[in-house]
């Protein structure tokens, strides 16, 4: 019984991981967390990532329902990104990843 619980929980943490894991993905989160934006203000964050990975890594979060897609069509089409009500449940813990990632570049520069 405690084996299978255990399996149960590293299945669990190996979904996030898949899901906000990768080079982008925790960043672009991370990004939304402050506000709606609008892909080049995206880009703009994240700075070296080209417009085709920021693409697919929005196209993949929307497919996870974490991030939303939303066009207004104005006098100019505009679409901005922005955290779903599933995406914002995840800023606790993206803070508590902020929190622990200045700890431990702190334990690794010495």
């Amino acid at each position: 019984m405690k084996n299978k619980q255990k399996q149960i929980q590293l299945r669990d943490v190996q979904d996030v991981i898949d899901i906000i894991g990768g080079r982008w993905r925790g960043a672009i989160l991370a990004s939304l967390c402050d506000k709606e934006k609008r892909f080049n203000e995206l880009k703009r964050d994240l700075g070296s990532i080209t417009p085709r990975t920021l693409t697919k890594e929005l196209k993949y979060l929307e497919m996870n329902k974490l991030v939303s897609r939303e066009v207004a069509t104005s006098s100019a089409v505009t679409i901005s990104y922005s955290l779903t009500k599933h995406g914002k449940s995840l800023e606790p813990l993206i803070g508590q990843i902020v929190v622990w990632g200045q700890k431990h570049r702190k334990v690794v520069l010495g």
